[in-house]
């Protein structure tokens, strides 16, 4: 596989996780639901508005993405420049 495509790849699923994450945070907002009165509160609230944590789900899948579209911008990374000073190995 060449370098060009991972590069895109890892772009991409930056730019997801990181448009996942800030519409996540967002609607927590809106919700309330990263002030400390509601985390004191979580497991009370989390029994009887169970529908109202749904932000927390694309904020979970737009940090996995996130991370993982690091890890191929590092991986690119390394490629190029294993093959512009070549590797230390070879």
């Amino acid at each position: 596989m060449g370098n060009g495509p991972v590069l895109i790849r890892g772009l991409l699923l930056c730019l997801a996780g990181f448009l996942l994450l800030r519409l996540s945070i967002r609607a927590a907002q809106r919700l309330a639901l990263l002030t400390g009165a509601f985390w004191l509160t979580f497991p009370e609230y989390a029994r009887y508005r169970l529908k109202r944590l749904w932000p927390l789900a694309p904020g979970l899948a737009g940090l996995i993405l996130l991370i993982w579209g690091l890890i191929f911008l590092f991986r690119w990374l390394l490629a190029y420049y294993a093959d512009r000073l070549g590797h230390p190995l070879g």
